[in-house]
Order: C-alpha cells, then structure tokens, then sequence
C-alpha cells in the first residue's frame, strides 16, 4: 500500500469516528430537546434537562437556577454526580446565582430560592476546588430568566464541542422556558376570570402570609363587615378571628378547616359563612391559606325555621302523650277493671311507644335547645371516676344480657374538670349505650380517662361490628343513620346531643373505627 493510500484510508477512519460521534451527539441531543420540550412543569423540565445532560457531558455539578415569575419565586436544582465536598457546593450556589444577577435589572434574592438537592457529599478535609465550569444563560423574551452551570474537579478541560452541545441544549431550555411561562400566565389569566367571576368570596395568602388572591365578593363582603379594612391588614383580620394560623406554627398543626359566621348588617342583613383551609403541595409543604366566604342567610333562615318546628311540636305533643301514659298505667293497674291476658299484652305495648315517643320528644328538644344556644350548663367540680361508675352500675345489667364485659381503665390521680355534671354523664351513657347496641354477644367494652395536656380525655372502646370509613365524618349529623343496622336504629340524635353538650363544654369529640374490629369514642373536657 502506498503512502497516499495509507493516508487516505487513516483519514477515512478519522472521518468516519467523528461522523459516528456527531451522529450520537445529535441523537442524544435529539432526545434531550425532545423530552424537555414536552415537560408541562418546571419541575419534570428541569429534572429531564439536568439528569440527560451527563450523557454527553462529564461533570461533578450541574446546576440550575430559574425564576419562575408567575409564582414570583426561584428554583435552583443541584445535581451532583460524583460525591463533592459541601463547600465546593456552597462556592457553586453562590457563584451561580452571582452569574443570574450580574444579567438580571432587578436580581433574585436569595432568600427566595427554593432548592432541591441530589446526590451526596463528603468530608470537610477532603476538599477539591472546581477546576474548570462554564455557565450559559437562559433567556426568555430578551431576559435571563435562569441559568445552567456545570463544574468539574477533574484536570480535563471541555472541549469545544462540549459547549457547542451544552449551548444548543440551554436554547432549547430557553425555548421551553418560553413556552412554560406562556401556558403558566394563560392558565394564570383564566383562573382569574373564573375567580372573579364567583358568587362567593375568595381570599388566598401564600406561604408568606402575602395576600395573592382577593374577588369582588370577597372585597365587598369585608368592607361591609369591617368598613375602612385595607388589604394589607386582611391576613391580621383574618388571625384575629381565629381562621388564619400563625405562619410559623409546624404544618402538622395546621391541617384544619376552621370557619364561622360574619354577620353583615349592610346594605341589608346578611350571614357570611368564612371557611379557612391551609393548603399543601404534594409534598406537604405549605403553600399558603386560602378563605372562602359563602351566603348563607337562607341556610340559616331555613335551619331556624325547622328547628323552631321542632320545638313548637315537640311542646304541643308532650302534654297528650302524658295524658296517654297516665291513662295506660291507670288502666295497667286496673283501677278501670280487671282486664284479661291480652288487654294487658296490648296495653303494654302501647305503653312501650308511648314512652319510646317520649324520649324521641325529649331529644328533638334537647337538639334544639343546643342549635338555639339555650342549653344551660350547671357547673361544678367533677370527678369523672364517680360519674363512669355509675354509668357502668346503671348499664351493667343490658351489658350482662349480652354477655358482655364492661371495664374501666382510668389513670390514677385524676384533674377534676368544671363541667355539668348530669350532661357529663348523659354523654357517657348515650356512648356506653350505643356500645352495647353495636357490640355482639361475648362482646368487651372499655371505658378510658386519662389526662392529655389542658383536657380531660375519655374514651369508650368497644370490638363491635365497627362503622364504614366514609360514615365517620357524618354520624354526628342529626337523624344520621349508618347503613345496615336497620334492626338497631334508634331516633338518630343521641351522638348529636353528645356533640352539643361536649362543644358547650369546650371539648371536642370524635370516632375512630374499622370494620369488624370495633370503635373508640372519645371526647375531651378542659382543664382551665
């Protein structure tokens, strides 16, 4: 083979590797772009973007810091690939948002950068300074919207070829910022035309306590409640009704919906429901709390309506059905005349109505009187040990006819709570009770007390046949039955009256259960 030849065939070969590299750098470069160009979030674009980067780039630190003006914050993604020292990674944070700002008029705080981290670091002494980065900006618009950087500890510089692809990609990345912040300010547009547009009010603070959110409802329903209130004082107004928690309290104390009712007298009478709820991303971080104020005058008209019903004929049929048990015992005990087997069968049955109507009047009002705020409350020094003893003595006997087992666990040395003592032990039977009801022969019950903080807790267990997980949330409702028990209904009212008298109190009460496996009952009494 001659010289030329041997020449010509090396510089084949040299052609032909670069021409199979090329082809790789642009698939992979194909892929890169193809992926981040369909990314619908900042999130999944920048994850895509930084984790496809070291298929042609060899790096110890990728990072990326976009400001997302929206949202009105900065997202900066770290990613490292080889283990690097947290200094070196400190040096790379600033260095990065330094290169953003020297580009930017109004420059990103860094108190505002929300940052994720991956990858892991090691020792302070084995510190490696960078060795060679380069930086490309990302524009949107005519404006650097962010940047990516790529460091590496190693002594091998990057080629040219390497930022010629590291620059073609961070186009592409500018062409998906675009595009995000497009949709984004679409999207953005379209839920304020639907905001605006609600009949109910919609207040919303991020997770800065800074008002983000606020519709024509909202701000006329306000002004009228409280003439003179500007927008910078809602967030205050807002905590100083007891709906907005301190921003600094932990989120796990947080996750509550608290509302009430804002009474408006102009331009006419009206009742504002406000309803708070914090809201969380998928992380559970919090974003922020938002407030909803609905109409409810004819709700609450309505309710008064019926509840006034209720104690009207509630009233009227006690003084006949009095008449009608005295009658019944008078004829029981024969003071009419001897009467036969089945005379005093029927008789009895219809003295078992009369009182079941009896007791059904006698809730109907009790529930009125607690909607109507009439409930009175005869408070002493109570001592919750006597008050489930003799709840146990009273129901031992319904309990023993089932053959089931009724204890007590109660933490020796006890607070005695201020509370109404009869209402206290109204509670606990009607718990009792429908422990007995729901609990099936050779059954156990267990009432607990013990002290939790400021509250006295009790709590009434059983093994029952338990209640369905989406009936928890309803069965302190009025006349609320769980499905399947049709044999074991009773008025329907006895856990709302529990409510009542435990709210009256300053407790709380609630359920927990399982199918098949029995509920907890428990209900709190202060301390203080």
């Amino acid at each position: 083979m001659s010289k030329t030849q041997e020449i010509l065939q090396e510089e084949n070969q040299r052609l032909a590797q670069e021409l199979k590299e090329r082809a790789f750098e642009l698939s992979v470069l194909y892929d890169i772009t193809n992926c981040i160009s369909y990314s619908l979030d900042y999130d999944s674009f920048l994850g895509i973007l930084l984790s496809s980067l070291h298929k042609f780039l060899d790096y110890d630190i990728c990072t990326s810091l976009i400001t997302i003006t929206q949202e009105k914050k900065s997202k900066m993604f770290i990613q490292i690939f080889n283990p690097v020292n947290q200094r070196l990674v400190d040096e790379v944070k600033t260095r990065t948002l330094k290169a953003l700002n020297s580009l930017r008029l109004s420059p990103v705080d860094e108190k505002d950068i929300i940052i994720e981290f991956k990858g892991s670091v090691i020792a302070a002494s084995d510190y490696v300074p960078a060795k060679f980065s380069f930086d490309v900006p990302l524009f949107s618009r005519n404006e650097a919207v962010g940047i990516l950087s790529v460091v590496t500890t190693r002594d091998t510089p990057y080629s040219d070829n390497d930022v010629r692809l590291f620059y073609a990609i961070a186009t592409q990345a500018s062409a998906t910022i675009e595009r995000l912040q497009g949709v984004l300010a679409v999207e953005k547009s379209k839920m304020k035309v639907m905001v605006e547009g609600m009949s109910e009010g919609v207040v919303m603070f991020d997770e800065k306590g800074k008002l983000v959110v606020l519709n024509a409802a909202a701000e006329e329903a306000l002004s009228c409640y409280r003439p003179g209130l500007n927008k910078d004082g809602l967030l205050g107004f807002f905590q100083e009704l007891g709906l907005a928690d301190p921003f600094e309290e932990p989120a796990a104390a947080q996750k509550k919906t608290q509302g009430l009712d804002l009474y408006l007298k102009e331009p006419f009478l009206r009742i504002i429901h406000a309803q708070a709820s914090n809201i969380y991303d998928e992380k559970d971080k919090r974003l922020g709390v938002v407030v909803i104020l609905r109409d409810v005058t004819k709700e609450r008209e309505i309710d008064k309506m019926k509840t006034d019903f209720i104690s009207l004929v509630s009233h009227e049929l006690r003084t006949p059905l009095t008449a009608m048990k005295g009658a019944t015992d008078n004829l029981l005990d024969e003071i009419a005349g001897q009467l036969s087997g089945i005379q005093k069968e029927c008789l009895s049955i219809i003295k078992r109505n009369i009182e079941r109507l009896v007791r059904l009047i006698s809730d109907l009002l009790d529930v009125s009187r607690i909607e109507a705020g009439k409930i009175q409350l005869r408070k002493e020094t109570i001592d919750i040990v006597i008050i489930i003893n003799e709840v146990l003595m009273l129901l031992r006997q319904p309990a023993k006819d089932k053959d089931i087992s009724l204890k007590s666990s109660i933490e020796e040395g006890l607070p005695k709570p201020e509370a109404d003592s009869d209402k206290v032990t109204q509670v606990i039977t009607n718990l009792v009770g429908n422990a007995i009801k729901f609990t099936p022969k050779g059954g156990e019950i267990k009432i607990a007390a013990q002290a939790a903080g400021d509250f006295l807790q009790v709590d009434v267990i059983d093994n029952g046949s338990g209640i369905p997980h989406n009936d928890l949330t309803k069965i302190f409702d009025k006349f609320y039955q769980v499905e399947g028990e049709q044999q074991k209904k009773g008025t329907g009212l006895g856990l709302p009256i529990c409510k009542g008298i435990v709210e009256k109190h300053g407790g709380k009460i609630w359920a927990e259960s399982e199918l098949e496996k029995g509920s907890k009952f428990s209900f709190t009494l202060p301390l203080k």
